[in-house]
């Protein structure tokens, strides 16, 4: 258990790079329309980066205090926050609502 909350630990610290570059280009994901789902998707993004480091840092002290049942547990959670968010991801079509701007707004001729 102990090797494995450290290669896992190590891998989270690895994914927080992309986890902060997608929380910075996540507001982009409003550029179709508006939703509620697509609010969840943006929220869940935001807070990745954060729950990384804060899993991180419970994951360690729980390490250093031989507790590595714990730690491994705890180092979990960032897997399960991305498994909701590709879920997310994957279940945002047509929950797009256009606003007035994207209408189709063509002159019918004839």
């Amino acid at each position: 258990m102990k090797i494995a909350t450290i290669i896992l630990n190590v891998l989270l610290l690895i994914g927080l790079i992309p986890s902060i570059l997608a929380a910075m280009t996540s507001p982009m994901i409003f550029d179709a329309g508006q939703s509620s789902h697509l609010w969840r998707v943006f929220w869940t993004a935001v807070a990745l980066p954060v729950v990384i480091v804060v899993c991180q840092i419970i994951s360690w002290i729980a390490f250093y205090r031989d507790n590595y049942s714990m730690a491994f547990k705890i180092s979990l959670i960032p897997t399960v926050h991305v498994v909701v968010l590709i879920l997310l991801m994957l279940t945002m079509n047509g929950t797009v609502t256009r606003g007035p701007s994207s209408q189709n707004t063509e002159k019918k001729t004839g």
